[in-house]
């Protein structure tokens, strides 16, 4: 068996409990890797993350930060999820779905990105209202949205309440706002980066490389991967400011 399968093989965990436990492998083989000076530059590895641990940091970092937003949660299947989302703002309670496709994902220095298309105009699962004439008005403009602009008023809201940006049916969403004071998480974005990602049954998998021009200029005193490095067990903490800066772009 080769390095990078013993690799992939040590890390092939979810983003969860098992991350930590795999940790001071993964410095290993990351130093054997620097001192043989490995030629596989272009070799990806999968890493699985399950769908209860996506679930738990949309819950991390979008509903516990945006008060508009009381649930956000996805159901992920082969190549395609759908998003489940309940608001409750300016006297309206509504839950909405729409089903989504993943076009692009980037997770590096510089950038923190998910991309996503529109597959199905958003369904409104339950609407409550403090007024008739505001319930009436609601379902007349979805009604406009869906019949005569022939399009989903979802990008709009998600724009509106500083979320993400639409652009017909695509939606970026830059993450980097959640991530910019996480210290773990940009370090380890140094050092490994995810390329892209796939929707399959139950989870997410990134689509993940190792940055060897950043650990070959690591010297060999240095740790690769150091003790300030390593996650903790549970969803990543630190500050989070999720608005001031919703709608723009991560630098490239």
């Amino acid at each position: 068996m080769s390095d990078f399968d013993q690799f992939s093989d040590t890390i092939g965990f979810s983003l969860n409990d098992s991350l930590s436990d795999t940790w001071s492998n993964l410095n290993h083989f990351l130093k054997k890797w620097y001192n043989k000076a490995t030629d596989a530059v272009e070799d990806e590895f999968s890493l699985p993350v399950n769908q209860t641990y996506v679930n738990d940091a949309l819950q991390k970092f979008v509903t516990d930060n945006v008060g508009a937003i009381l649930e956000m949660r996805v159901e992920l299947h082969d190549d395609w999820f759908r998003l489940y989302c309940t608001v409750n703002a300016a006297g309206i309670y509504a839950e909405v779905a729409s089903n989504f496709g993943l076009v692009h994902a980037q997770l590096d220095r510089n950038v923190q990105r998910f991309v996503f298309e529109q597959k199905t105009y958003t369904d409104l699962l339950n609407l409550r209202c403090e007024s008739f004439l505001k319930r009436q008005g609601i379902k007349l403009a979805i009604w406009f949205y869906h019949k005569v602009l022939k399009k989903d008023p979802l990008g709009f809201i998600l724009s509106y309440i500083n979320i993400a940006r639409p652009k017909d049916n695509i939606i970026y969403l830059d993450i980097h706002r959640w991530l910019k004071k996480n210290k773990k998480i940009l370090t380890a974005l140094q050092k490994i980066q995810v390329n892209y990602g796939e929707v399959e049954e139950e989870q997410l998998v990134l689509k993940t490389q190792v940055n060897y021009r950043d650990l070959i200029s690591v010297t060999g005193n240095d740790d690769i991967l150091s003790d300030d490095d390593e996650p903790e067990p549970e969803l990543m903490k630190g500050p989070i400011n999720p608005i001031s800066d919703a709608t723009d772009p991560s630098q490239e």
